[in-house]
């Protein structure tokens, strides 16, 4: 009930009371002498002008067994049962809520069973309520006897308030006595300035009038005659031990603002009705632990976000840091009288400033500031064009932000595309390889799973059955030749002989010094768990020769414009000496504990965690090819129906 009512009922009920009192006792006396008038009164002023109707506090009810105490002490009546009954309720209130406020105090208010079950119990019998209506009850019928019929209108009296009191009733009243006063439920008679807590964050107090979350809506500060010296967004919104306290972040201050400091009692909080949402939405600030590659912030439970989807703050001169978040925690911090709140603890690793010409992230070299308003962007930034010496490999999810590959870097640094089967491997290949040839460079694929030939027949293919094909087939006008693998022989010793015969062919070109030559052909090593296995992978001794050849090989092919492609679902069986030759990686879904480990090396722990949890279709890139200079989580596009086979 509002405190506006509350005065109102006072104001009724007291001389209610007195006329009551003066009918049934014939004067005035009882005011000072009777002791049923004392706990009517105390009734009253702390139901009508306290504000605690649904919550009381260890403390209120400290102040509750205190005050019914006095009362009690000053009887002068005989002392029967029903008067150490209440003494020993008064006594248990006082001590048992004083002992649980320090027990509370030096747990550092962390939740304990104990502790926490004797205010369960209090909050229910330590109310006023509860107690002075047993005392005005107790003192009517000590003076009067029970079958007095003068007790008759004292007790219709407390039935009257007590039903009154009763929250849905209240609200009707509530109501009822706006429309008198011609009032509305207007957004900005319902917050007060609590604190602030921060330099760019302040807390404030809301009544229960207020919509159910105001988190995202915009809050105006003003001077009590109505200057504007300030504006925020809510960016939380919960009910901690019977107080609703929201935290807004100040995106805005006037000259005027030290009004807040000096006059905060004064100071006018407005909460303004969302009309649109706007396409760039605070949700948090930055908190303590970031650091320049990553950004922590706390968000409320209610807000959804999701891995992979980029948030943004901005610095003094107004340049926006792009961040991805990458983990996130539910954690739990202590409140008072034992109660907790639960946030979620929001990791993202920095990706930098957008640059528009080249379409990519470039690092920012300093961590964010502190308390900056974050923001959850939009999915509308705009249309983008790759440029042509790249190919897009998808979007940074719930963004159109495009992630795009360098094609020559892609094949002259070798690349590897690790992922288990169904993670979109296979389309994400396709689509690089295609690209490869729309760039011009050759592509020779050495298939163990015999699928490429299917999905790529529509750019006929040379199929090559021996290593001695090789060399007329680069001389040739044909982009695409594929290796399908038969018989019994060692995979590694075929993969040795197709690479060196192409290295063999390039390695003819003449070179300028201090110079290589652009990209012209990408070995393709699927399966090359297989084709390329770590050394204590491999079925026969003479293996290892091999696969050290071949590492070799594409080593010094870089010069030659020779360069691979390794697609992969076994990170830890292939030769890392070739994987470490890779600049590039593009990592899908992974479960293999070995090649996870490897990952954290490129990428860091944060990124290389995601890893085992990602979306079919979702990946992280990095590396030099990438478009962008930090790890990024992108999504590979929807590629069904681009071939005639679903891969």
């Amino acid at each position: 009930m509002k405190l506006r009512t509350r005065l109102i009922f006072l104001v009724l009920f007291t001389p209610t009371l007195l006329v009551i009192g003066r009918l049934i006792s014939g004067d005035f006396k009882f005011i000072v002498n009777d002791f049923w008038f004392a706990a009517g009164l105390l009734l009253l002023i702390l139901i009508s002008l306290i504000d605690q109707p649904f919550f009381s506090t260890d403390g209120n009810i400290f102040l509750n067994g205190t005050s019914a105490l006095s009362l009690i002490l000053v009887q002068t009546t005989s002392r029967d049962f029903w008067w150490y009954l209440f003494l020993i309720w008064c006594i248990w209130l006082m001590i048992s809520s004083f002992a649980a406020m320090a027990l509370n105090s030096l747990n550092h208010g962390r939740p304990n069973s104990i502790i926490s079950l004797v205010p369960k119990i209090n909050r229910e019998i330590g109310r006023p309520e509860a107690i002075f209506s047993a005392y005005f009850i107790w003192g009517a019928v000590r003076q009067f006897g029970l079958d007095s019929p003068k007790i008759e209108p004292l007790f219709a009296f407390w039935i009257f308030f007590m039903i009154l009191n009763i929250p849905s009733i209240a609200k009707h009243i509530d109501t009822t006595v706006d429309k008198l006063f011609e009032k509305t439920k207007a957004l900005n008679d319902v917050a007060t300035l609590y604190r602030i807590s921060d330099p760019r964050v302040m807390e404030l107090t809301i009544s229960r009038d207020a919509p159910r979350n105001i988190v995202g809506q915009s809050i105006i500060i003003k001077t009590r005659e109505g200057k504007k010296i300030g504006a925020a967004i809510a960016i939380d919104d919960r009910t901690v031990a019977g107080n609703r306290i929201a935290k807004v972040a100040i995106f805005e201050q006037t000259s005027d603002w030290n009004y807040v400091a000096n006059e905060p009692d004064k100071t006018v909080i407005e909460i303004q009705e969302q009309t649109s949402k706007p396409l760039d939405t605070p949700i948090s600030v930055v908190d303590v632990g970031s650091t320049i590659p990553s950004l922590k912030f706390f968000v409320h439970p209610d807000i959804t976000l999701q891995r992979g989807e980029i948030v943004w703050c901005s610095t003094s001169d107004q340049v926006r840091i792009h961040y991805q978040i990458t983990l996130a925690n539910i954690i739990e911090n202590s409140a008072p009288d034992g109660n907790v709140t639960k946030s979620v603890l929001v990791t993202a690793g920095q990706l930098g400033t957008w640059d528009e010409v080249n379409l990519r992230f470039s690092p920012y070299p300093w961590v964010a500031p502190a308390g900056t308003l974050i923001y959850r962007v939009s999915q509308q930034q705009g249309n983008y064009t790759i440029p042509s010496t790249s190919a897009s490999v998808g979007l940074i999810p719930n963004s159109t932000f495009p992630i795009h590959a360098s094609m020559d870097d892609l094949v002259t640094h070798n690349t590897a595309i690790i992922g288990v089967t169904g993670s979109g491997k296979s389309y994400l290949a396709f689509h690089v390889i295609e690209s490869l040839m729309a760039a011009n460079i050759k592509v020779l694929i050495l298939d163990l799973t015999r699928q490429h030939i299917v999905y790529l027949a529509h750019h006929n293919p040379t199929q090559l059955t021996g290593a001695n094909q090789v060399r007329p087939w680069i001389q040739s006008n044909s982009m695409l030749a594929i290796h399908q693998f038969a018989g019994n022989q060692s995979y590694p010793m075929i993969t040795k002989d197709f690479v060196k015969e192409a290295f063999d062919e390039l390695n003819l070109t003449q070179l300028r010094a201090g110079m290589n030559i652009p990209a012209r052909l990408c070995i393709v090593f699927e399966e090359a768990h297989s084709l390329i296995p770590e050394w204590n992978q491999v079925v026969i001794d003479s293996d290892k020769s091999h696969v050290n050849t071949t590492a070799r090989t594409i080593l010094q092919g870089r010069k030659f414009g020779l360069g691979s492609l390794v697609i992969t679902q076994r990170t830890a069986n292939v030769t890392k000496t070739i994987l470490n030759q890779c600049n590039t990686i593009i990592a899908l879904r992974s479960f293999d504990q070995t090649g996870l480990d490897f990952l954290s090396n490129y990428m860091g722990s944060d990124y290389s965690q995601a890893i085992s949890t990602l979306p079919i279709r979702d990946g992280i890139i990095v590396g030099k090819a990438s478009s962008c200079l930090m790890p990024v989580i992108f999504r590979i596009p929807d590629f069904d129906g681009r071939w005639n086979q679903n891969p």
